[in-house]
Parts: structure tokens; C-alpha cells; sequence
């Protein structure tokens, strides 16, 4: 058995998946594995049916704002005219990701050269995970494992163990392809170390982390920030954290690769531009799938990709609770991918 990887492409500055879409295809994938573990209690005589693979669905989406299980309190109106303010986001070019992503306001395309830039809408939703606030968008890769933790068809993980196991592959993906030296606290996420100069000396969190378990079977998953600004970008247009604390803990900073590497100096960083975050989903399978003992990935082709969206998006939400627009951009976002295998 191999681990599945579905990656759903992006395109700066301003073609990424509406984390909705993402949210249900996650959903789906997990309702397939609660659907064999059904089928298989008990097993139907001389009936082995293969059981649906281990999988790793990353995506980088349009700026979302989640709200995890312990934000009981509702928003007020001005947080919620803060929190969804357009952020600008820019076509990365050469300067160190300390510097933020756009420094204009204007709108863009969807894949221009070097100084395009786009005025991208913000979400908030709600999400089953523990925590607080939390932001994924543009310069973050996200990558949620779909899996049975007590599946015999790869190794099996305890609860405590399967958020080791996250922990885990993001500290050696984070070294083998950045050489960064990251680590865990008591806090939860995995941290790096930043210099005097840059917050003082004190740890800053490079991914977080959250976990939702349903009779074992995983969602949600870490978040690795690739190139983001840093917290001297103190203007909410361009920086999206600098609008909250991050899931709730004060006096904390955050740090990306991009800020933390030393590609930023070399220039091999910047070089792959919009691939860096499909690049560190491709070494961060790799990784899950050694650590959970099966034969190796399978990356699904991009046509088949195309198709389970389109299908997503043709039914719609359970009850197709979407706004219109919510909709309207599912929409636009497939035809657009779907012209990238043309």
C-alpha cells in the first residue's frame, strides 16, 4: 500500500482553492474510510475488498481565518470587519521574506511575472479542532493526512502518538530540505529558534498544528509557513497576523522558512517562486509516508484531481449552505485549474 498525496494547485497571486472546498474534499476522503471500516465489522465471507489508501491532501488556500473549539465567544462586528478586510498578496521577487508579500494594493491576474499583485478576499470559519484563532492562506502550505489510526494495513498510532507523528515529519522535512533546526515546546506547533535581533532571541512557530479524530480516523492536520511576513510588518493589509494573536497565545511570534532559511541568501529559495509550497508537500509525504511504514507515495495525476473538485463543487455542501460567492469562486477556481492541463 502507498500513501495517496492530492495536492491542489495554486498560482500566485491570486488562484488558490476556497478552504471550503478543500474542507469537503477532506471530509470525503474520511467518509470513505469510515465507510470500509462499516463494511468490514464483520468481514463478508471470501469478500477482501481493498481499503481506501492512507492519503495526504495539502492545498494552500485563499486567506482564511479559523476559529477553533475553545472561541466560544461570538465576534463583534468590528472583529469580524477586521478579520475580513481584503489582504494584498504579491508575487514573490527578490528581497528576504521579512519584507512583506505585496506592497501594493492594486488587483492581479492569476500568475503574472515578478510584481503582480491581488487584492484577495478573506473567510473566517469555524473548525473542529482545539485552540483558538488561527489564519492559513497564501505562503503557507497545508497538509491534512485522511487515515485510520488503527488500520492493520500501516503502522497504527495512538492518539498522543499521531500528533508526535505530525510533529515529527515537519521537524525533518523542515531539515532535510532547509537545513532549519526546528523544535517542540510546551506550546502547541513546531517552533524554530530566531536570532537576538529578530524577536529578541525567543522561539517563533514555524507550523501549527491541530487534529480532529473521528472513531480514529484522522482530519486537519499542520500547517508549515513557507514565506510570510515576519512580525515588523505590522500593517493588517499585508501581514494576516498581524490581526490576531495566533491561536491564543501572547507574547508569541511567528516565523516562516523563507525568513528562517538560507536559500533567502542564496537565491534558490526565490528561484522556484509559487513551487515552494508544492515542493515542501512532495518532501513532507515522502516523509509521513516512511513514518507510517507503507511503499512509499502515489501522487494523483491532475486530471483526477480536476474531477473529484468539479464533482464537489456540481453537489455542493451538505444542505449547499454556500453563499453565492463562496460558490462562485469554487466554480472559477476549477475551470482555471482545469485549463493547466491543457
Amino acid at each position: 500500500m502507498r500513501l495517496l498525496h492530492i495536492h491542489l494547485p495554486s498560482r500566485a497571486p491570486a488562484l488558490y482553492p476556497p478552504y471550503g472546498l478543500a474542507s469537503r474534499l477532506q471530509e470525503q476522503l474520511r467518509r470513505r474510510q469510515l465507510d470500509f471500516k462499516d463494511a468490514a465489522r464483520p468481514p463478508p465471507p471470501g469478500v477482501t475488498a481493498p481499503p481506501p489508501p492512507p492519503t495526504l491532501l495539502s492545498f494552500t488556500p485563499l486567506p482564511v481565518y479559523t476559529l477553533g473549539r475553545r472561541q466560544t465567544a461570538p465576534l463583534t462586528d468590528a472583529e469580524v470587519a477586521r478579520l475580513q478586510a481584503p489582504l494584498h498578496n504579491h508575487m514573490r521577487s527578490n528581497h528576504p521574506s521579512a519584507s512583506p508579500r505585496s506592497t501594493s494594493s492594486s488587483g492581479g491576474g492569476g500568475g503574472g511575472g515578478g510584481g503582480d499583485s491581488a487584492s484577495l478576499p478573506v473567510a473566517i470559519v469555524n473548525s473542529p479542532r482545539g485552540g483558538l484563532t488561527t489564519y492559513h492562506g497564501p505562503g503557507q502550505v497545508v497538509l491534512w493526512p485522511v487515515l485510520d489510526l488503527r488500520s492493520r494495513y500501516h503502522r497504527q498510532f495512538t492518539v498522543r502518538c499521531y500528533s508526535r507523528l505530525l510533529e515529527d515529519t515537519t521537524i525533518a522535512t523542515l531539515k532535510s530540505r532547509f537545513g532549519l533546526q526546528a523544535f517542540t515546546t510546551d506550546d502547541p506547533g513546531v517552533w524554530v529558534q530566531q536570532s537576538l535581533a529578530a524577536s529578541g532571541g525567543q522561539p517563533a512557530k514555524i507550523a501549527a498544528l491541530g487534529v480532529h479524530l473521528r472513531r480514529h480516523v484522522s482530519a486537519l492536520g499542520t500547517a508549515i509557513n513557507v514565506d510570510m511576513p515576519g512580525d515588523k510588518v505590522r500593517d493588517e493589509q499585508l501581514n494576516p497576523w498581524a490581526r490576531i494573536v495566533a491561536c491564543g497565545l501572547e507574547g508569541k511570534t511567528v516565523a516562516s522558512v523563507a525568513g528562517e532559511s538560507s536559500a533567502t541568501v542564496t537565491g534558490g529559495f526565490v528561484a522556484r517562486e509559487g513551487e515552494e509550497e508544492q515542493g515542501v508537500a512532495a518532501a513532507w509525504a515522502e516523509e509521513l509516508a516512511s513514518r507510517i511504514s507503507v511503499e512509499g507515495v502515489e501522487t494523483m495525476a491532475h486530471d483526477d484531481v480536476v474531477g473529484l473538485l468539479d464533482a464537489l463543487v456540481q453537489e455542493g455542501g451538505a444542505g449547499d449552505e454556500r453563499t453565492a460567492e463562496t460558490a462562485a469562486q469554487e466554480l472559477a477556481y476549477v475551470e482555471v485549474i482545469r485549463r493547466f492541463g491543457q
